[in-house]
């Protein structure tokens, strides 16, 4: 349940050629929701709950920062977030691979969209009922321009018919999130379109696509199991990046893709 909670939460290529390549740095907060309505009924989900918040943001903030153009996408995590180390660079590339760095121990591990795609398929994760609907209301994040879409997030957990008699009656067998996002429409529209087809395509999996509405997500809210998470582009511009930005360093050592748990 850990990871299809992480895998629903987490936050990301076209033949045009780009003038330059896009950079935007995320910050995320986590927190336990204000209105006491919103808190799990049953005292173990508040437990989990807390667990896997805790997992997601361990430091209740982090940045993330973002490069996007015509070789990639790269996502450095300058905090621990979304079950990745601090410091760890995930770098997509056009043809569907993507490449996970350990710059502390200079180590990497490799994987595809799709296969990442088949494990969730693999490992039971149902597909996600979504509702998004654009409210005609604009907001400006980091001086761009963005409209607000709400939403409405609703899954299945998938518990075994054998299991399910033996759960608390108040015990959840769906997981619903609510909230509100502010995207991009044609600003910025074809790095969106860069994001959609790499980070963005496991998130389609999970119904997100429907939020994004074509654009990028420069802000939103999110409720689920008692807890508010909030993120919100604090920076964004368009500029060169660095020689090598979307390339595996030379010198790090392939190592094989962690297990489940690690």
């Amino acid at each position: 349940m850990k990871k299809i909670i992480l895998a629903a939460c987490l936050a990301s290529v076209v033949t045009v050629p780009l003038r330059a390549d896009l950079k935007y740095t995320t910050h995320m907060e986590i927190k336990k929701a204000e209105k006491a309505a919103e808190q799990p009924a049953n005292p173990m989900i508040g437990m989990m709950a807390d667990a896997v918040m805790k997992q997601m943001v361990p430091g209740g903030e982090a940045d993330v920062v973002y490069l996007v153009g015509e070789k990639g996408a790269r996502i450095e995590y300058m905090q621990s977030a979304m079950g990745q180390p601090a410091g760890t660079i995930t770098i997509f590339s056009p043809d569907g691979n993507l490449s996970v760095l350990n710059p502390k121990e200079k180590t990497y591990w490799k994987t595809s969209v799709q296969s990442a795609l088949e494990g969730m398929k693999t490992s039971g994760v149902p597909t996600p009922e979504v509702t998004a609907k654009r409210t005609g209301q604009f907001d400006t994040i980091a001086g761009t321009k963005c409209e607000v879409v709400t939403f409405d997030w609703k899954m299945n957990l998938p518990i075994p018919a054998a299991a399910r008699s033996n759960l608390p009656p108040d015990f959840p067998t769906t997981l619903n999130m609510t909230g509100d996002a502010c995207t991009t429409s044609d600003q910025y529209q074809k790095y969106a379109e860069i994001v959609a087809k790499g980070a963005n395509a496991m998130m389609s999996a999970m119904g997100f696509d429907k939020i994004a509405q074509g654009g990028l997500v420069l802000r939103q809210r999110m409720q689920l199991m008692g807890f508010e998470m909030r993120s919100a582009v604090t920076q964004i511009s368009e500029e060169p990046a660095p020689a090598g930005a979307f390339e595996v360093p030379a010198d790090f050592k392939e190592v094989p893709m962690p297990g489940p748990g690690k």
